[in-house]
């Protein structure tokens, strides 16, 4: 089971990746518009090592950004599980080395993160345990989609960095 340092250095590097999200990687925008560095993270660990860390990461960051964001509690985790499971199946059943897996992984999981978290804003707005108004359409037209796009091109920065990591060896 070699697994790598990396796979031992995940949670510290997304819990501080939590930290930055939520104070400095504004300073990273583009247009209006931030990174999610932990959200490509989440999808980078479970290209290299699959679904089932992946998902465990993907809860630990969850938590760690509902703690430093103020966000209903949980929301981001199930979120992020979201992204992982579609960011999952670029492991085994399609190559991370063919370059559009990774791109897709990042675009798709990017999506699914944004569609599972404003589906539970909803919720909590419909169930009156929530204030906010968050109007989807224009909330998916001005923050999703160039958040989408950002996060599939910094992950095309990151593919040489992500091609050199070892497979992982477990069944």
């Amino acid at each position: 089971m070699n697994r790598g340092i990396f796979y031992y250095l995940m949670i510290p590097l997304l819990l501080f990746l939590c930290l930055l999200q939520s104070t400095a990687v504004g300073r990273l925008k583009i247009a209006g518009v931030k990174p999610d560095l932990v959200l490509l993270l989440v999808i980078i660990g479970t290209l290299l090592y699959g679904m089932r860390p992946g998902m465990l990461w993907a809860f630990i960051a969850g938590i760690g950004l509902d703690i430093f964001s103020g966000g209903p509690l949980a929301a981001s985790s199930l979120a992020m599980m979201a992204a992982a499971a579609v960011a999952g199946l670029g492991h085994r059943l399609l190559s991370r080395f063919n370059p559009l897996v990774p791109l897709m992984a990042a675009a798709l999981g990017t999506i699914a993160y944004a569609a599972v978290y404003l589906l539970i804003f909803g919720i909590l707005a419909l169930a009156g345990w929530s204030t906010r108004n968050l109007p989807v359409f224009e909330a998916v037209r001005d923050i999703v989609l160039p958040v989408t796009l950002y996060n599939t091109v910094l992950m095309l920065v990151l593919l040489p960095f992500l091609n050199r990591m070892p497979e992982s060896q477990d069944l």
